[in-house]
């Protein structure tokens, strides 16, 4: 599907999309929730909640009749967990709304109109303070970043720019980029279509040494993702573990993840000498020292050098059990 303009045909698949929604928000357990970085909302009483786990715990309300949802609470896209996702009806657990939607209208005749489910949904299962997109298992330690990589699993697209979106709702947002007097960045060449995506751009990408990284559990935020990640382990008992897919390696940072891919597993670094291929820079440096013949640590007491600070340190050995 392509998108210009909005349209009176695009409204009207709005509205179905709308009512599409409702029928989800009756007969099944999907958790809708509004989304305003960088804390989330109750769909039904706009309680202001700061983290996943506690979205998650929020007292359930009961459903209002179906004109009030659709006049009072569905005036825009749907975010919505499927973490639990059942049938009301009769019970029956479903991985997502294509499967559930099906099942409600075969099943149990509900009417279903031919357009989109008007829903965008993620599983907010946390595993170690992590987030998985359901469709394709990626992982991201943020919602902010999930949310944006939803656009991915793109069913509109802009005629303008080509750039895919998960929903209508997102591409008419985005439309506004390509109109006069959208907020451009004063730091580079991007272009943002509201003032709040304004602030948050120029924080995250110009605004060096704020406060830009948050715990996903609690209200702390830091100027380095490192900390945060260290915040994260010892106050809340998180541990991240990275797994090299080769060797079955864990890791508890990303860094050490990627240094020993690279040197366990890349090894992209070629002597231009003898052709002889490493992982790390460093390693090459001291393999050159064998086409050279450089001796460069010398020992201060006798003078016999050494090509490694490593075989020199263990000759001082012997100068002092002598």
């Amino acid at each position: 599907m392509t998108f210009n303009h909005p349209t009176a045909a695009s409204n009207e698949t709005e509205i179905l999309e709308r009512l599409n929604a409702a029928t989800l928000i009756e007969h099944t357990t999907i958790k809708p929730f509004l989304y305003q970085p960088p804390n989330f909302k109750c769909f039904y009483c706009l309680q202001t909640i700061p983290d996943i786990p506690s979205l998650l715990q929020h007292d359930t309300h009961s459903i209002p009749r179906r004109h009030h949802l659709i006049k009072n609470h569905l005036k825009r896209n749907l975010k919505a967990d499927i973490s639990d996702l059942k049938c009301r009806i009769c019970g029956d657990g479903f991985a997502d709304l294509p499967d559930i939607r099906l099942h409600l209208d075969k099943v149990h005749k509900k009417l279903f109109y031919n357009a989109n489910n008007g829903v965008i949904t993620y599983d907010l299962t946390l595993k170690n303070g992590m987030l998985e997109c359901h469709k394709c298992k990626k992982i991201f330690n943020s919602f902010f970043l999930l949310n944006k990589h939803m656009n991915e699993h793109s069913n509109v697209v802009c005629e303008t720019c080509g750039l895919g979106f998960v929903s209508k709702q997102r591409l008419i947002c985005h439309m506004t980029v390509h109109q006069n007097g959208a907020y451009k960045c004063g730091n580079c060449d991007a272009v943002l279509p509201t003032k709040f995506a304004l602030r948050y751009h120029c924080l995250s990408r110009h605004a060096v040494g704020k406060k830009r990284f948050k715990c996903a559990l609690c209200f702390e935020r830091f100027s380095e993702h490192y900390k945060k990640m260290t915040h994260m382990k010892e106050k809340h008992g998180i541990l991240f573990n990275f797994t090299c897919s080769i060797c079955k390696a864990n890791f508890h940072t990303r860094k050490a993840f990627w240094k020993h891919k690279n040197k366990m597993h890349t090894q992209a670094i070629k002597c231009e000498i003898c052709g002889k291929c490493f992982g790390e820079n460093w390693e090459l440096n001291l393999h050159l020292k064998s086409h050279t013949g450089e001796k460069p640590f010398v020992c201060d007491i006798c003078q016999k050098s050494y090509k490694q600070k490593k075989s020199l340190l263990k000759h001082k050995t012997v100068h002092e059990t002598s």
